[in-house]
């Protein structure tokens, strides 16, 4: 990879995935690259419900991609695109990453999962499928990282997604707990609110716990740092009572590089 494609796209991660462009940090060499490559494909293709105004332009969007990653494994000419050049010189294991586009189709239905099963599931294509590019190699830690990554995640968007008008919960939990969608966008759930985000971050706690069992291998750790992320954004919800709208997860939390810095030099999540 040329400095300037590794560069460009280093950029462009920075800017659109701040989190795990801190986990970069902590790569050297061909591991870099294939990070930094992965996580700035995840997040153009995690972008793309943003980006467009109807649905099957985001059906066109992601096809764009599926062709882009059909390309580089033929050798064909590439597409002038800095993640795809970043892509075509990391040469990271491409089925994860068709995956991670298939299961970004469901972003563009706005309707709730049925099931905290079927969120988990979703979670596990579009989270565990990119820990699994990232790692380079087969391991029982990578999908249950990215997983649960993925899952932390869609609690701490919760804001954007409410101001959005999308549900990007369990139906049934939601149901139990009494709360419409126009609550939840609204936040007007209250107290009850707790009752559908404890039992997903209890969730993603036990994927990371099995993630932990299974250690994530020495020499390259750096690609299981997100689970570092998600276990420091689910104890800052416990903190705030399981509420995601808490004016306190908006904050800034700069000691989290140092975080990160420790838990990689122990190798412990």
């Amino acid at each position: 990879m040329s400095d300037d494609t590794l560069a460009q796209a280093d950029r462009d991660l920075r800017g659109s995935d701040p989190d795990r462009w801190r986990t970069t940090l902590f790569a050297r060499g061909e591991l870099r690259a294939r990070l930094i490559a992965v996580y700035a494909f995840n997040a153009e293709i995690a972008r793309v419900r943003e980006t467009v105004s109807e649905p099957m332009l985001g059906q066109i969007r992601l096809q764009w991609w599926r062709e882009a990653l059909d390309e580089i494994e033929t050798g064909t000419k590439l597409r002038k695109h800095p993640v795809v050049l970043a892509l075509a010189a990391a040469r990271p294991e491409f089925a994860p990453l068709r995956g991670a586009i298939d299961a970004r189709e469901r972003d563009l239905d706005d309707q709730p999962y049925a099931s905290l099963a079927e969120m988990v599931d979703y979670a596990r294509g579009v989270g565990g499928s990119i820990s699994r590019a990232a790692y380079g190699q087969d391991h029982p830690s990578a999908e249950p990282i990215g997983t649960a990554y993925a899952v932390a995640g869609i609690l701490r968007a919760l804001p954007f997604f409410a101001r959005q008008r999308r549900t990007p919960l369990p139906a049934d939990l939601l149901d139990a707990a009494k709360i419409t969608t126009d609550m939840l966008h609204e936040n007007k759930a209250g107290p009850a609110l707790r009752s559908v985000i404890e039992p997903i971050a209890l969730r993603a706690r036990e994927l990371l716990n099995e993630a932990r069992a299974q250690k994530p291998p020495r020499d390259i750790f750096a690609a299981a740092l997100p689970g570092k992320v998600a276990a420091l954004a689910l104890k800052r919800l416990e903190k705030e009572n399981y509420d995601p709208f808490a004016p306190a997860l908006r904050q800034p939390a700069p000691a989290d590089i140092w975080r990160l810095w420790l838990a990689h030099s122990l190798r412990r999540l």
